[in-house]
């Protein structure tokens, strides 16, 4: 006796079956009359199921008796007759009456214990139409472009293979018949493609796309771009191969990539020239540069040195040529001279700084007592007013001694020479977590907005005299000593200058 679970899934997987046939099915009694369908039949005949539940089959169906037959025990001779015969083409109604013929089989069966019969319709039209369909999409792969191929999944022979293949190929369909993926395929042995196309046999992906090389029976070869997926065909195991013949896209894409490696050799070699013209240009631009630049350092040093020259040459024309001068007059020219020959030699030593100027010999200097000496050395006039604006508890900061006392110098005398009408003089300090910030500002005259980015560079100045080194020897000083100048200013305010250099207290690396 089966198990009851067994049983079960036997009627449950019979009643699927029965739900999704493509056919018509009635399960008629004695009679002939309907005491089940399934959906194929209410859409075959128009009607719903309970319509159809409880009609006669002989009048779905009018072609099933002949007209003499009458109802009782000839409905179930004529039924058992049907069922012991092959299956017929008979006309059926829809539910508008309207005529259509079917193919009918009809078999016997018992259903708790009493006798019944399966009546199995399928639509004639259909079939035509599906068969037809069946043709034209057979006529449409033999037509393709594309090459398609059907192989057997179990020995990969070809079963099928459509007229662009052959055509390309230059096989006949018999020679196909013999053969396999591997004949016109070099790349592969049958060990090879039979690994390939494993992961269609177990079912792990749907389909598998390549590119490969097929060879023509006269021996050339052509690249393919191959797409495969396993189906049915005929009732039997197939893979279906559709392959595009992908040589001129090839031969396209490698001429594209030729022609784009030949503009791209262009374009470097382009570039070369260019840098090439550009490296010539820039170096006769530098040229002209350190002409221009010479000339307006041969400029300024004319100017600063030319007036005390002529100084000292009147005063030496005096000397030479005065008769009888007193002491005093001596000695304002000799004094003169000296003085002249001092503002030369400042302008000498000012172009020595710019253009050699020495590694900074950094250590901890203490700037408060080094800015009060600065001062008193630059002795201020009496109409300059200085104040001092020192932080408590002020660090050292890591400088070299000598370059900064210069730079201060160069702020100091440049806020002095900004206030010639006298003004005030502020000189403080601002301490920070890494650095300490010195201002040096005056209420003078203040520089203008276009000028500010220019006045800390070379040869730049808004004086009447002076060759604009000042400013910019006092840069180069504050970055050698690895900190930083900056400048704000208003006409008619004055200007402050910020040196900020690196606290001595810390590790600064």
């Amino acid at each position: 006796m089966e198990p009851i679970d067994e049983i079960d899934l036997r009627y449950k997987t019979l009643d699927a079956i029965h739900e999704s046939a493509a056919d018509a099915i009635f399960s008629v009694n004695e009679l002939g009359i309907v005491n089940t369908v399934n959906p194929a039949a209410e859409c075959l005949f128009g009607y719903g199921k309970t319509e159809l539940v409880g009609q006669d089959i002989f009048v779905l169906i009018p072609s099933l008796s002949c007209e003499q037959s009458e109802r009782g025990l000839a409905r179930v001779d004529e039924l058992r007759a049907l069922a012991a015969g092959a299956r017929r083409e008979l006309m059926a109604l829809n539910k508008g009456e309207s005529p259509f013929f079917v193919d009918v089989t009809v078999r016997e069966m018992r259903t708790d214990g009493k006798q019944s019969f399966a009546i199995f319709v399928r639509d004639r039209a259909g079939i035509q139409r599906v068969g037809k369909q069946t043709e034209s999409l057979g006529r449409i792969i033999e037509d393709s472009f594309n090459e398609t191929y059907i192989l057997d999944a179990s020995d990969l022979k070809f079963v099928f293979v459509n007229l662009a293949a052959r055509n390309n190929l230059g096989y006949s369909s018999s020679e196909f018949a013999e053969m396999t993926p591997v004949d016109i395929n070099p790349s592969f042995s049958m060990d090879a493609f039979q690994e390939l196309v494993e992961p269609l046999l177990q079912g792990r992906t749907e389909s598998l796309q390549f590119e490969t090389e097929h060879l023509r029976k006269d021996g050339s070869p052509y690249e393919v771009m191959v797409n495969l997926q396993r189906s049915s065909f005929l009732s039997r195991s197939v893979f279906v191969a559709t392959v595009l013949d992908v040589t001129e896209h090839k031969l396209a894409e490698r001429r594209a990539n030729q022609r784009q490696a030949e503009m791209q050799d262009e374009l470097k070699r382009q570039v070369a020239l260019k840098t090439e013209e550009l490296r010539r240009a820039q170096n006769q631009l530098m040229r002209n540069e350190k002409f221009s630049t010479l000339g307006k350092v041969a400029g300024g040093i004319a100017h600063e040195i030319r007036n005390p020259l002529n100084a000292v040459k009147t005063s030496a024309y005096f000397l030479l040529n005065a008769k009888n001068p007193s002491t005093e007059k001596v000695r304002e020219h000799l004094e003169r001279i000296d003085r002249q020959v001092s503002t030369v030699d400042n302008v000498i030593t000012a172009l020595a700084d710019v253009a050699i100027m020495p590694e900074a010999n950094l250590r901890p200097v203490a700037i408060e007592p080094l800015l009060r000496r600065v001062v008193t050395s630059l002795r201020l006039p009496e109409i300059h007013d200085v104040v001092f604006s020192f932080e408590e508890g002020m660090p050292d900061v890591m400088v070299d001694e000598r370059q900064i006392a210069i730079a201060f110098r160069n702020l100091i005398r440049n806020a002095r020479d900004a206030m010639p009408d006298g003004g005030v003089l502020t000189i403080g300090s601002k301490v920070s977590a890494l650095q300490v910030v010195f201002s040096i500002k005056d209420s003078g005259v203040g520089i203008a907005s276009e000028n500010l980015k220019d006045i800390i560079e070379p040869l730049f100045t808004t004086k009447a005299r002076g060759m604009g080194l000042g400013l910019s020897i006092t840069r180069a000083i504050v970055e050698k000593n690895q900190g930083s100048l900056s400048v704000e200013s208003e006409i008619g305010v004055g200007s402050e200058f910020r040196i900020s250099l690196n606290r001595g207290d810390l590790d600064n690396g």
